[in-house]
Parts: C-alpha cells; structure tokens; sequence
C-alpha cells in the first residue's frame, strides 16, 4: 500500500488588531492595507470568511480554499486496513481521495466504508481506481447528542456481546462488524469535530472516544475468538465477571465528573480488584481461559484519562 499526500507549504506573519464595536453586537476588524493593495481590494468589495474554530478565515472573494487530496493504493480487499486508512485520512480534512487497486475485489471494500462516512461519496469508478469526495465541507452535530450515542453504541455492544457468550444464536459476526462500524462512524465526525476546538475544551470528548474505540475493538475480539472456537456457552461465574467489567465501564464514566484524586483512587482500587479476579477465572484453564485476555484488555483500557493526552 502507497501513499501520496499533495499538499502546498504557507509562511505566515501575525499581526495584531483591535476589536471595534460597531452598533449594540456588531464587532469589527480592520484588514492590513498592504493585503488590500495585493489583493486589489477596495471599499465595498466583497469576502468570503471561513470559520475555523479558533481561527477566523478571509479569502478574496472566488478564491477557494487549498484542497487536501491524497493517493492511496490497496494491494488487497482487507476491510479493516482500508477502513483505517480511509478513516484516518477523513479524520485529518482529507477532501479528495483517488483510490487505486489491482485486484477489483478492493472495491466493495471501499464502498462500504465510505457508506459509513458522513459526507463521502464516490464520485467516479473505474477498472483498478475510484474517486472519493467530501461532498459536505462544514456539517454541525449536537455536542451532547453525538456522545450519548457513542456511549449508547457501547452499551449495546456490550449487551450484544453478553447474549453471544450466554449461547444466543441469532446473533453473527456480520450484525458485530455493522454496530462496531456505525459507532466508527459517529468517532470519526467527533475527531473532525474537535479538531476546531481546544485541548481543555476537547478533553473529556477525546476520552470517552478513546474508550469507546478500544472497548469496541476489545469487545469484537472476544466475540471472534468464542465464535470462531464454537465455544459453549459461558459459565455463570464467567458472566457474573463481564457483568463487574460493564459496570466498571459505566462508572468510570460517571466519576470523570469527580476530583482527579477521586477518580484515580476509584480506577487504582477497581482494576485491582479485577484483574485478580481474571487471574483467578485463567488458572482454572479450559475455554473461559482464553476468553480472559480480552477482559483484562477492556479492564485496562479505563485509566486515567490525562494519560490519553500525554500519550
């Protein structure tokens, strides 16, 4: 897999200017004269502004702003590869993306993942390349909203993941991959989402974010493996275990809200607790044994969420 990045290299000065208050809430901002003069502009002419969180844009008026494309190249169909891939390149403002592959199985890879991206499309294909474009530039979710989802998605996984162990046949891998992948989908429009906003202001965000991406992964790991090995269903001990695990999950996220010290005291004192429990579960060996790993994973994956940041 290759990838080219096209991308143009500004220097820029900075340059100071004060606030004025024109009427009861208007603020205004004069522009350098000498950026009017280059630019030909004159009293009355028009601009285009570009809210970029922090920053505030201006463009002549008609000139577009510098388009990030990429190149990429898939030498096979592996769905989790182009998912990442295109994923990351979503994630850091990518607006057009040419995907070119040998073998034409890599296709409806693509299309599917793009299916889950809010505002990709393909907009042209063809034998051994397509062409992915972000055809909604500025998009706007509900703060709140967006991560009750995420949160909402993570229960539902670990609900769905419970029913498989307890011996539920009418769940598969395919039904695993689509909840995994539609939470994937609210991930990525929240990094895209934060990235206009500060590290303090961003910091609980990026969390909860972080947890759900690795509680996902974890969780569908530990659904492979028992499906794959056609596994009995579970004990009750076994259950009563991934039962403390949920709730471990669930009130890490509710003492976020307390003092570090609280915080810290209750993750050091609860992931003790329970990875001596899993070590208890692993020594009596047998199937519950290999199950253990991903627990121990999920258990953690909660920590101090500073150590994202540092991380």
């Amino acid at each position: 897999m290759t990838i080219k990045f096209k991308y143009k290299i500004c220097f820029t000065r900075s340059m100071e200017r004060s606030l004025v208050k024109h009427g009861e809430s208007t603020l205004m901002v004069s522009v350098p004269a000498a950026w009017a003069k280059r630019h030909h502009l004159e009293k009355g002419d028009a601009v285009d502004m570009l809210d970029e969180g922090e920053c505030l844009v201006i463009l002549r008026k008609g000139k577009k702003k510098a388009q990030l494309k990429l190149e990429i190249f898939f030498e096979k169909p592996d769905y989790d590869e182009i998912r990442a891939m295109l994923c990351k390149a979503y994630r850091e403002g990518a607006d057009e993306i040419t995907v070119k592959y040998d073998d034409e199985e890599v296709f409806p890879a693509v299309h599917k993942v793009v299916a889950s991206i809010f505002g990709y499309e393909i907009t042209e294909s063809k034998k051994g390349m397509c062409v992915i474009k972000n055809l909604i530039k500025e998009f706007d979710f509900d703060r709140d909203t967006v991560f009750k989802k995420i949160i909402q998605i993570t229960d539902t996984m670990f609900n769905l993941t419970k029913e498989v162990l307890e011996g539920h046949t009418g769940h598969t891998l395919e039904k695993v991959h689509l909840l995994r992948d539609e939470g994937w989908k609210f991930r990525d429009a929240s990094y895209a989402m934060l990235k206009k906003e500060t590290i303090e202001k961003a910091f609980s965000d990026t969390y909860i974010l972080h947890i759900y991406e690795q509680n996902s992964t974890y969780l569908n790991w530990l659904i492979e493996r028992y499906m794959e090995n056609r596994m009995k269903p579970v004990s009750a001990n076994f259950l009563k275990m991934y039962d403390k695990v949920y709730a471990y999950f669930r009130n890490a996220l509710a003492m976020m809200k307390k003092k570090d010290r609280e915080y810290l005291l209750f993750i050091m004192e609860n992931r003790r607790k329970l990875l001596e429990d899993c070590e208890a579960i692993s020594a009596k060996g047998g199937q519950e044994a290999k199950l253990v790993p991903y627990l121990a994973m999920l258990i953690q994956n909660i920590h101090n969420p500073k150590s994202v940041l540092i991380a």
